[in-house]
């Protein structure tokens, strides 16, 4: 858990600054990503309109807070329209005491449908205290929308809030064996059950060890990114999945197993040609792109935000500047690379 600043001047030069607003949650956070974190939830009732900001404390000189504030504001009214839209798309919301810890601590979980598919089902979970449930979609809107570099932010904070160590509870990093420990420590049995399908219909098509970080791609409704920080010695574990639903969802369960029972396939790796530095630097600056094929005309890679992305194989003036740093060992990459280049200039000289 972050630890709680408990009393600091650089704090209450902020709260004077919101003096004519009302706070509705106020967070501090020691070390957090190697910085001091404050942030407030505040509302103007004047303009209608709620403002979220985060201050990195150690930046903060003197009392002029205004050019030392990050925030994004949303009206009142926007919120009702957000709030109509998912009500509209919701089609269970509901708090049951089977996922609530305790009488001050509720656990919603919410699942909805998309209208173009009413096949894909969309859910998740969201911890609070029982005082702050009339704003819980406002904190799902807000904090959804934090900073690239605090982009986890949102679920530790309601870890934080809720101050439990129950296996549903939200974290940047846990005790966990991944090789050892018992998944139901984690996973709920319907995750379970989804997770163990998904593995048996191998599904995660791209698993590699990078240092001490798992990657994988795994082929659900869409291709989805799941990453998995180890720390061997300590028995350390965080997790991600770029998918929409529970944290420890379905994606994450398929690529455990496939790690624990050493089903391994390697990415192919790219990068772009002319470049000075030797390997080594390529990998530890992230030039190099991890790369899952051709789609189309286009080399589908992660990009280094940590998402799928498409970059055409051909620049603008039909050169072929990329460089495969790693293919497979029947050359599986190179000779699509061939058919599609020689198919393309063939196109262009008929």
């Amino acid at each position: 858990m972050m630890n709680y600043i408990k009393d600091n001047k650089k704090i209450s030069w902020i709260k004077k600054y919101y003096k004519k607003d009302s706070i509705l949650l106020e967070l501090a956070f020691l070390n957090y990503e190697k910085h001091n974190l404050y942030i407030i939830l505040t509302e103007s009732r004047k303009y209608h309109t709620f403002r979220l900001s985060w201050f990195d404390l150690d930046s903060i000189k003197d009392k002029t807070i205004a050019k030392y504030l990050s925030c994004q504001t949303i009206s009142s009214f926007m919120i009702a329209a957000l709030q109509d839209t998912y009500a509209q798309q919701t089609i269970q919301l509901e708090s049951s005491s089977e996922f609530s810890f305790n009488d001050e601590i509720v656990v919603l979980r919410t699942a909805f449908q998309t209208k173009d598919d009413t096949k894909i089902e969309v859910s998740f979970q969201k911890y609070l205290p029982v005082s702050l449930l009339p704003l819980s979609n406002l904190f799902f809107f807000v904090f959804s929308n934090l900073p690239k570099e605090y982009n986890e932010l949102y679920y530790e904070l309601f870890a934080e809030i809720t101050e439990t160590t129950e296996k549903y509870e939200y974290k940047r990093e846990f005790d966990f064996d991944l090789f050892r420990d018992d998944l139901e420590k984690l996973f709920q049995k319907v995750i379970i059950q989804r997770g163990k399908k998904y593995w048996k219909e191998e599904r995660v098509l791209f698993l590699e060890k990078i240092g001490s970080t798992y990657f994988a791609v795994v082929e659900g409704t869409e291709k989805y990114i799941v990453m998995i920080k180890y720390n061997d010695e300590k028995k350390r574990t965080q997790v991600s999945c770029s998918c929409p639903c529970e944290f420890y969802c379905k994606h994450i369960y398929a690529v455990i197993l496939a790690i624990r029972n050493n089903a391994f396939r390697r990415f192919y790796k790219i990068m772009l040609k002319n470049s000075n530095q030797n390997l080594l630097e390529l990998v530890e600056n992230f030039e190099y792109f991890l790369c899952l094929g051709l789609k189309e005309k286009s080399f589908e890679i992660i990009n280094h935000d940590g998402c799928l992305e498409t970059v055409p194989i051909l620049d603008e003036n039909g050169k072929y500047n990329w460089e495969i740093l790693e293919d497979s060992e029947d050359e599986t990459l190179k000779n699509q690379v061939k058919k599609l280049k020689d198919k393309v200039y063939s196109d262009e000289n008929q």
